[in-house]
């Protein structure tokens, strides 16, 4: 209908958002510290209106099952998880990203995961993990 507003769904504008970013983190990532490049994804102002968490989470899966299929940039624990703090922390979910350490491991071990409450989202983190750094600290 010409002069009508097209409303793109939350989902679909999240997932685009999730791919776009993750195509460009690479080149980020090798230009910026871990601190700035967290710095430089959190939003400013923080969004004022919550996007329901399962829009968010639908989008986000929707976006790595995308990016998992196409091979097309680094599919790590990294980029996943620093995708998904700034996608969740623009859609006012405030989420923390953490890296850690398993000191059991016989090489160095490590991992990244967003938190939500102190509770890992979208996965599994195992119990041993010792965190070496979380963005933001509290």
């Amino acid at each position: 209908m010409l002069g009508s507003i097209s409303i793109i769904p939350e989902r679909v504008r999240l997932g685009a958002q999730t791919f776009s970013l993750r195509l460009r983190l690479d080149r980020m990532v090798r230009r910026h510290s871990i601190p700035g490049l967290l710095g430089a994804l959190t939003p400013k102002p923080a969004a004022t209106t919550r996007v329901p968490l399962p829009t968010v989470e639908d989008a986000l899966l929707a976006a790595e099952k995308l990016i998992e299929h196409l091979r097309v940039v680094p599919d790590t624990c990294l980029y996943r998880s620093l995708a998904r703090y700034a996608v969740l922390r623009g859609a006012g979910h405030p989420v923390r990203f953490v890296m850690g350490l398993s000191p059991r491991a016989a090489d160095i071990e490590g991992h990244a995961w967003v938190e939500l409450d102190g509770a890992p989202m979208g996965e599994t983190v195992d119990d041993d993990m010792v965190i070496t750094y979380a963005y933001p600290q509290s």
